[in-house]
C-alpha cells in the first residue's frame, strides 16, 4: 500500500522520450522504475517512442508487459520535442517529471515531489555554480550559447531549459496548446510560456555524467534550433500585438 510523503504532491507521472535505445533501454528503465517505487506513492511511466528502427519497441513492450503503471505511446518518426509533447498530453497525475533514458536522478525526483507550493516547475540546471557538468567542452559551450540567445530573445531568468524538469500538470494543460515548437525546443518554449504567464520556476544544480555519447549530432541541431528560436520570437511578438489590440 502506498504511503503519502509529507508534502502536497500525492502522485506523479514520468515521461521518457525514447528513440533507438536498444543498448541501454532495459537497464535504464529498470533503474528508473526502481527509484519511482522508492518514492512510496502512486506513479506512472510513459515511454514516448518516436520512430525507432532497432529493437527498442519490442524491449519497451517486454518491460511494460507485467506492469499496470507503465505505458508506451508511439510516433511514427523521430522528433524528440513531439515525443515529449505527446507524453505530456497523456499524463494523468499531479506533477510531470521529464527524464531521458540516459539522464535521470533519484535526487531530482525527490526534490520534484517536495516542490514548494510557490513554484510550478523545477529545472535541473547544468549551469549553476554547484552543478557538476562532465560533458564535452563543445557541448558545454553550445549550452552556454543557447542560454545567452534565450536571454537576449526572451528575457528569461532561467539558466538552463534542457534536461530534467518537473512541471505541475495544471500548468502543462494551461500552456501546451499554445506551444508551436517541437524538435529541440518544445520544453524550452513550454517553460518560457509558463514563466511569461507569471509563474515561478525553481532551478536546482544538476549532475551530468553521460553514460554514452550523445545520439544527436550537435552541428546539425544548431541551425535547426536557431531557426526554431527566431520563429518562436516572431510568434510571441505576434501574440503580444494581439493582446494589445484586445
Amino acid at each position: 500500500m502506498f504511503m503519502k510523503m509529507n508534502n502536497m504532491i500525492n502522485n506523479f507521472s514520468v515521461v521518457i522520450p525514447v528513440f533507438n535505445e536498444e543498448e541501454i533501454f532495459l537497464e535504464s528503465a529498470r533503474k528508473i522504475y526502481k527509484i519511482c517505487l522508492e518514492m512510496n506513492m502512486p506513479f506512472e511511466i510513459i515511454f514516448s517512442e518516436n520512430g525507432s528502427t532497432d529493437n527498442t519497441v519490442k524491449l519497451i513492450e517486454t518491460f511494460i508487459g507485467d506492469k499496470n503503471n507503465c505505458f508506451m505511446i508511439n510516433n511514427n518518426y523521430a522528433n524528440y520535442g513531439l515525443a515529449l509533447k505527446n507524453g505530456f498530453e497523456n499524463v494523468k497525475n499531479e506533477i510531470v517529471i521529464s527524464f531521458d533514458i540516459d539522464y535521470f536522478s533519484k535526487k531530482f525526483l525527490k526534490q520534484a515531489l517536495k516542490l514548494d507550493e510557490n513554484f510550478v516547475a523545477l529545472v535541473a540546471s547544468k549551469r549553476l555554480n554547484e552543478s557538476e557538468d562532465e560533458r564535452t567542452f563543445i557541448r558545454k559551450m553550445a549550452t552556454s550559447t543557447f542560454v545567452l540567445i534565450l536571454k537576449l530573445l526572451f528575457k528569461t531568468s532561467l539558466s538552463d531549459t534542457h534536461g530534467m524538469k518537473a512541471i505541475r500538470r495544471f500548468n502543462i494543460q494551461k500552456e501546451i496548446n499554445n506551444v508551436i515548437s517541437t524538435q529541440d525546443i518544445f520544453d524550452t518554449e513550454l517553460l518560457i510560456r509558463i514563466e511569461k504567464s507569471g509563474y515561478k520556476i525553481l532551478e536546482v544544480p544538476a549532475k551530468v555524467n553521460e553514460i554514452r555519447p550523445s545520439v544527436s549530432v550537435i552541428f546539425t541541431r544548431i541551425p535547426r534550433t536557431l531557426k526554431s528560436l527566431f520563429l518562436l520570437r516572431l510568434q510571441l511578438f505576434k501574440e503580444s500585438l494581439n493582446t494589445k489590440n484586445l
